[in-house]
């Protein structure tokens, strides 16, 4: 039986950076070549970088997507590679959305005609070029904004004997889709190209549904995946490759760059454009081929967020961070994740504290700073705070009170925290968790103002778990702890009034966060949770702060993506909108 030895190149890739991630794919199939690899796969989209967005329609952008592809490395010495690009001019459907393309009011007719496609490059030039057939358009994808679907002839090239079905995320998916397609033209192995955001569960369902259609299919399927973080989205990589059983026995890891090189072995097929390799056909000795072991469900979650944080920092310019430092548990995970992100020296913290904030905030968050070797300031907000309130009284004709006094607190700090961004160059972190937002437990201008929300998408409970998780991996490298256990052991509190605590507005979070992921992410309606047995007036009061909120959540700066439905790209919500779910 032939073998094909494939490296699945697990890059991460900047969008718009098409010189920076050129360079990228040309020094990964450069490691390649030094491993004797045949051919190379590269993410979907790995040349302009996923998800692409309006540049699409930016003028000039797809002719300089195209200069890339003809400029890219055609060495004898290197490879054939799959890159992920745009094509123009071939066959494609008629629209994105299956109205008439002479329809004249189909807005799209004066819109690029592009596909979504990987482009096969030897030393001879471009040899071939697959487009993507299914165009996902739910959750986080708005593919049929942008792209035509492809149509016509398949994509098969032979490498060393193996018909090699080149397929680009999307289009596995389907049981009797291009997978199926390619395997009845001939195809004896397929590779399919990805930039798959992670969701808590979407490493395992990768596995499972691959490992379904190798078996249906009967031929092995490689995967890569994109990895790195894109705005709200991360992609967490873990490339693998499962056999025609559907066992998974090549995998890379979570949350890096990797080359992945495998030696798969595929029955002999004759179909394909033939592509010549620079490496050795015949090998004495196969490869052993990495298996990484997958990371737990909050080791993974929390790689994630520093994936994603640090990528945001990195690709945007920013060479620093200042966080607001309460000593609560919010402010504590968001620093220790910030700076395994950037490292201590990139971020600075600042303790706030108004005549209600507690001694122990004060030493809790001193305490974390230490711990984690980052410089702490303090700025008293209570002479801004009693300017504010006397102006307020002035301009109201009475003593303000109640939640007009409180976030007067929060919004004095926000109003500092963008004074020293802006005197400084360093982006604000903000603190608030998936619970807050979705119940409006926030306040606009003030502990919402920022330009990044590291754990915008991780519900309270969450928190605690992956503080836990750092100060154990701590622990188990011998490091001290960096989260104080008084941070973990205490009442939450906004502490805008004397003696306050989150559970005398909200219920306790064990009980409102399996609530909310119902509500919010599984989209079970009111009389369905009054069915599964919550109560009613909980209910009714959970689901009406949910609806009301959505005009706060619009506002809020950018986050870390985590779960299967995060507020942003996945759930939008009119914010004027009269239908109410509450329970009948």
């Amino acid at each position: 039986m032939p073998t094909l030895r494939l490296a699945l190149a697990q890059m991460n890739a900047t969008v718009g950076d098409l010189e920076g991630n050129a360079a990228t794919i040309t020094r990964l199939r450069t490691q390649a070549a030094s491993l004797g690899a045949d051919l190379v796969a590269t993410p979907e989209l790995s040349l302009l970088g996923y998800p692409p967005e309006d540049l699409l329609l930016k003028e000039g952008f797809i002719a300089a997507t195209q200069r890339s592809v003809t400029g890219l490395d055609r060495s004898n010495s290197l490879p054939p590679v799959l890159v992920g690009t745009v094509a123009e001019g071939l066959d494609l459907a008629p629209s994105g959305d299956s109205r008439d393309n002479d329809d004249p009011f189909d807005r799209r007719r004066d819109r690029p005609r592009i596909a979504n496609a990987v482009v096969v490059l030897d030393s001879t030039g471009v040899v071939a070029t697959a487009t993507k057939r299914l165009l996902p358009n739910y959750d986080v994808f708005d593919e049929r904004r942008y792209f035509m679907p492809g149509i016509g002839p398949h994509t098969i090239v032979n490498v060393n004997g193996i018909a090699v079905g080149v397929l680009i995320c999307e289009d596995v998916w389907m049981s009797n889709g291009p997978a199926a397609a390619l395997v009845a033209e001939g195809a004896t192995l397929l590779v399919v190209t990805n930039a798959s955001p992670y969701a808590r569960g979407r490493r395992n369902e990768r596995e499972a549904m691959l490992a379904e259609r190798a078996r249906q299919l009967n031929v092995p399927i490689a995967y890569v995946n994109m990895v790195g973080g894109q705005d709200e989205l991360v992609f967490d990589g873990q490339s693998f490759v499962v056999n025609a059983d559907g066992e998974v026995f090549a995998r890379a890891g979570a949350f890096r760059e990797e080359l992945l090189v495998v030696d798969i072995e595929a029955t002999a097929g004759a179909a394909g454009v033939a592509i010549a390799s620079s490496a050795r056909a015949n090998r004495d000795e196969l490869l052993v081929p990495r298996l990484a072991d997958p990371p737990s469900d909050v080791a993974e979650v929390y790689d994630a967020l520093v994936t994603g944080t640090r990528d945001y920092l990195r690709k945007n310019g920013f060479r620093s961070a200042v966080i607001a430092l309460s000593g609560g548990v919010d402010s504590s995970l968001v620093a220790a994740i910030a700076v395994d992100a950037v490292g201590s020296s990139a971020v600075k913290g600042y303790a706030l504290p108004s005549r209600y904030s507690s001694e122990h905030s004060l030493s809790d968050a001193q305490e974390l700073a230490e711990r984690l070797d980052v410089e702490i300031r303090t700025i008293p907000i209570d002479p801004a705070h009693l300017a504010l309130e006397a102006m307020m009284n002035g301009a109201v004709d009475h003593e303000i009170v109640g939640l007009t006094e409180e976030n007067l607190q929060s919004r004095i700090r926000g109003v500092l925290m963008m004074g020293i961004s802006n005197d400084s160059g360093a982006i604000v972190l903000t603190t608030g968790n998936k619970s807050e937002m979705a119940v409006g437990y926030t306040t606009l201008y003030g502990d919402s103002a920022g330009g990044f929300a590291v754990i915008k998408d991780v519900p309270k409970t969450l928190v605690y778990e992956l503080c836990h998780y750092r100060n154990d991996l701590a622990l188990e490298l011998g490091d001290l702890a960096p989260i104080p256990q008084n941070v973990l052991t205490k009442a939450p509190s906004a502490e805008l009034r004397p003696g306050q605590r989150d559970d005398q507005s909200l219920p306790p979070y064990d009980e409102l966060d399996p609530l909310l992921e119902l509500y919010v992410e599984q989209d079970v309606t009111a009389d369905q949770l009054l069915e599964r047995g919550y109560d009613r007036a909980l209910v009714e009061r959970i689901t009406k702060l949910v609806d009301f909120a959505e005009y706060k959540r619009r506002q809020m700066p950018p986050g870390v993506r985590i779960s299967a439905k995060a507020f942003g790209r996945d759930r939008r919500m009119p914010i004027t909108n009269a239908f109410r779910t509450g329970a009948k």
